[in-house]
């Protein structure tokens, strides 16, 4: 996936990898940044580009609105399905 596509935003936010017992990705306001559950590079580039795609969204969006899940089904018309893979 090619995220300079994702047309909302001027400045892709840096990037972090860690281990996180919680979420699989966390997108910090104050410093422009998105944080990515480490254990996430054991699965497949769907799931990965969903978190990443779910992330910068909330840079648009910062809440679960409509209008944040309409903008991630824009760039991942599958996340409904891939969100369930991720819970189980």
């Amino acid at each position: 996936y090619n995220y300079e596509l994702f047309k909302e935003i001027d400045v892709l936010p840096t990037l972090k990898i860690r281990k996180m017992k919680t979420r699989w990705g966390v997108y910090n306001r104050r410093t422009h940044s998105i944080t990515l559950n480490s254990q996430l590079l054991e699965y497949e580039f769907e799931k990965i580009d969903y978190v990443i795609i779910h992330e910068l969204c909330h840079i648009i969006h910062f809440d679960h609105s409509k209008n944040f899940w309409n903008l991630v089904s824009k760039y991942c018309p599958d996340y409904k399905m891939i969100r369930k893979e991720l819970k189980k």
